[in-house]
């Protein structure tokens, strides 16, 4: 499976039962950041929710540090980089496939 075929519906958002990784990043930034898991819906702004925005640095930090990848910032994006939840978590994704993607023997694997 894509990162694609999990960003399938209208709304754009990934959908956790299909990736696990999107319970995983939901995982963290709740920790990170203090706020309700259940509250941290896909289409909910982060501001809406009230997460500051060090705290939204921390939890991209603490993704980066639990998977082992740098998450690199959107172009263009540079003062609302993650407007809602399901941005930030379609972003990770991405990082996560390019770099399955790029891994040592990537390739051979097919992948």
């Amino acid at each position: 499976m894509s990162a694609l075929d999990v960003f399938a519906d209208n709304t754009g958002a990934p959908h956790a039962d299909e990736d696990p990784r999107v319970n995983t990043i939901l995982d963290i930034v709740a920790k990170e950041t203090r706020i309700e898991r259940a509250n941290l819906r896909l289409d909910v702004r982060t501001d809406d929710l009230g997460i500051a925005s060090l705290d939204l640095t921390m939890a991209v930090f603490e993704i980066e540090s639990h998977f082992k990848i740098e998450i690199p910032m959107v172009a263009g994006d540079t003062d609302a980089e993650f407007v809602t939840v399901g941005a930030l978590v379609r972003h990770v994704i991405s990082v996560l496939d390019r770099a399955a993607r790029n891994a040592p023997g990537a390739a051979a694997a097919g992948i």
